[in-house]
């Protein structure tokens, strides 16, 4: 188990960043932790967010209740340092958390075509963050791939790996017959570009 690396002051600094976020990316998260390394892993994050000054009980987050972004990223940082996570671990809990979350299946049973999926797709970013836009630019079933891009919204890079795998399960969701599903992000707001865009291709 590695150290945690982030600092109380580092922490704090976090909280700061405006908006808020829905719950259920906090049970996401849990969720992943128990599966990956059990109720004690789970045990093991509270106890390190408490000593960080960032208490959060995972059992009693609410889905729809609106929660610190900050303390969403704060969430993040410490799975993946306790944890010893790389990027790739990371992609996997953004990939993951679809599966978990009530939103989301909600969502997708509302969303009955692959067409009204993607253009209803910018009200589906709001009904989980406060800050930030997405956008849906264009896809092709036929040359296979969905574009998204997210404006206004320079939070944190962790977020960017976590989005990858996030949106690559949205789209295994819409294409099942699919296969060899990849993301990347040929532009992000943290390497000088106006907005996020994830390019997600498929087989």
């Amino acid at each position: 188990m590695a150290n945690n690396h982030l600092t109380k002051e580092e922490a704090e600094k976090l909280l700061t960043i405006p908006g808020k976020v829905r719950g259920v990316v906090f049970q996401t998260d849990a969720e992943y932790v128990r599966n990956k390394k059990g109720k004690d892993g789970l045990v093991i994050l509270e106890k390190e967010l408490e000593k960080l000054g960032c208490p959060i009980n995972y059992g009693k987050i609410k889905a729809i209740s609106w929660y610190p972004l900050g303390l969403r990223v704060v969430s993040l940082l410490v799975i993946k340092n306790v944890f010893d996570l790389k990027d790739e671990d990371i992609e996997e809990m953004g990939n993951l958390a679809p599966k978990y979350s009530l939103i989301v299946k909600l969502l997708m049973k509302y969303f009955l075509t692959i067409e009204m999926t993607y253009k209803e797709s910018p009200k589906y970013w709001e009904k989980h963050y406060t800050v930030g836009h997405l956008e849906a630019p264009g896809y092709s079933l036929k040359e296979k791939y969905f574009i998204v891009r997210i404006r206004d919204f320079k939070v944190h890079p962790i977020l960017c790996v976590y989005f990858r795998g996030y949106f690559k399960r949205i789209s295994q969701f819409l294409l099942q017959d699919a296969k060899n599903f990849k993301t990347e992000e040929p532009k992000c707001i943290f390497r000088g570009d106006p907005y996020h865009e994830i390019l997600i291709t498929w087989e």
